[in-house]
C-alpha cells in the first residue's frame, strides 16, 4: 500500500512525496489521517532552518485525527473504525506504537462523538498553551496581554479568559487577527501599526500588566513587552520565537523586578505530586472544553485545503500573518 506525506527540503521548498506503508507489528496501531493541523511556528522554523541544519529533508507535523486502520498483535484499546487524536506527521497514513512516548509518536487518543475532526486537531497546541498558562499561574481578576494572536495567541487569550483573567489585551499587526481575538476573550484589542501598544497597555491596565505573554514569532519585540509590564510583573515566553532578542537590563528587568518564564512542556509524562499536570491530562482538558463549548477554536480555522495545495499555503504564510490563521489539511482519498 502506498501513501502520499508532506516534506521539507532546503530553500523553503514543500513537497508531496509517495510512501509505502507497511501493516502494523506488535503494539502498533494503523491510522488512516482525515486531517493535520499546520503549527506554523514550529514548521516554518522548521522549514527556514533546512539550510542551516544540513539535512536534505524533514517531515512536519504534529497534531492530526483519523481512523484506525489495521492494529497489530497486542493492542486492545483500539480497533479498525475508532476515530483518533495522534502526533503524526502530515500524511494519509501514521502508525503509532503505543510502547513509545505518549509525549511523541507513542500518542494516541479515542475522541468523544461531540468533537470534529478540524476541533481535536487544537489539542497538542492548546496543552502546550494551557501548560503556560499553568506556569504562569494566573489568578482571577489578574490583568493579562498577549503578544501576538496566531493560534497560540489565541489559544492564550481563551484559556486566560476561561481562568478569570481581566482585563485581557490583545496585540498584534493584523486587525482580522485582532477582531477573531475579541471572539477568543480578549476585552481589548491593540493594533501595533496604528499606535503604542506601550501607552495603551498600561492605560488599560492602570501603569502596566500583571502577567504579558510573548506568543509572537518576532523575538525583538521581547523588549515591548517588558516596557508594557507592571511592577514584579511575570512575562512568559510562549510559541516558537526564533532567533535573539535585545532587552534593557536595569531599567525594565532588574528596576521592575520581573519574572520572566520559559513554557515549553516538558517531557513530564508521569504524574508527580508538585506538577500532576502532564501533557496527556492538559490534551484531555483541551479535547473536553472543546467537547463542552466552554472553548471555542471553529473561529480559529481561516483555511481548510487538501493537502496537495499545501506548498501554496506555506508559501503564503512564509509571507507574513495577512489573511490566515489556523490552517487544516485535508487528506481524503
Amino acid at each position: 500500500m502506498h501513501g502520499n506525506r508532506l516534506v521539507f527540503r532546503s530553500g523553503m521548498q514543500v513537497e508531496v512525496e509517495e510512501f509505502n506503508v507497511s501493516a502494523p507489528g506488535a503494539n502498533e496501531v494503523l491510522v488512516r489521517a482525515s486531517c493535520s493541523q499546520v503549527s506554523a511556528g514550529t514548521e516554518l522554523n522548521q522549514l527556514r532552518g533546512m539550510e542551516r541544519s544540513g539535512h536534505r529533508a524533514a517531515y512536519p507535523g504534529y497534531a492530526a485525527v483519523g481512523l484506525v486502520l489495521d492494529v497489530g498483535e497486542g493492542i486492545t484499546d483500539f480497533a479498525p473504525g475508532s476515530r483518533v487524536l495522534i502526533m503524526g506527521r502530515h500524511a494519509t497514513h501514521w502508525t503509532v506504537d503505543v510502547t513509545g512516548s505518549p509525549l511523541q509518536n507513542g500518542y494516541i487518543q479515542k475522541l468523544d462523538d461531540a468533537l470534529t475532526d478540524e476541533q481535536a486537531t487544537f489539542a497538542i497546541n492548546g496543552a502546550t498553551v494551557l501548560h503556560a498558562v499553568r506556569r504562569a499561574r494566573l489568578q482571577i481578576d489578574e490583568s493579562v496581554v498577549v503578544f501576538g494572536v496566531g493560534v497560540i495567541g489565541q489559544l492564550v487569550t481563551a484559556l486566560a479568559r476561561l481562568v478569570g483573567a481581566f482585563p485581557i489585551v490583545a496585540v498584534d499587526l493584523v486587525e482580522e487577527r485582532l477582531q477573531l481575538a475579541r471572539q477568543s476573550g480578549a476585552t481589548h484589542v491593540v493594533n501595533a501599526s496604528a499606535e503604542d501598544p506601550v501607552e495603551t497597555v498600561r492605560e488599560v491596565t492602570s501603569g502596566g500588566a500583571q502577567c504579558l505573554f510573548h506568543a509572537s514569532a518576532n523575538p525583538t519585540i521581547l523588549q515591548t513587552v517588558f516596557e508594557a509590564a507592571g511592577q514584579r510583573a511575570k512575562v512568559v515566553m510562549v510559541g516558537s520565537a526564533p532567533g535573539t532578542a535585545e532587552i534593557g537590563l536595569q531599567v525594565e528587568l532588574l528596576r521592575r523586578e520581573l519574572h520572566v518564564l520559559g513554557a515549553y512542556e516538558l517531557d513530564l509524562e508521569v504524574p508527580h505530586v508538585y506538577w500532576p499536570w502532564t501533557p496527556q491530562r492538559d490534551r484531555a482538558v483541551i479535547l473536553r472544553r472543546i467537547a463542552d463549548q466552554t472553548l471555542a477554536v471553529d473561529h480559529l480555522i481561516s483555511h481548510r485545503i487538501p493537502y496537495t495545495r499545501a506548498p501554496k499555503i506555506y508559501a503564503q504564510a512564509a509571507a507574513g500573518g495577512e489573511g490566515w490563521l489556523g490552517i487544516i489539511l485535508t487528506w481524503d482519498a
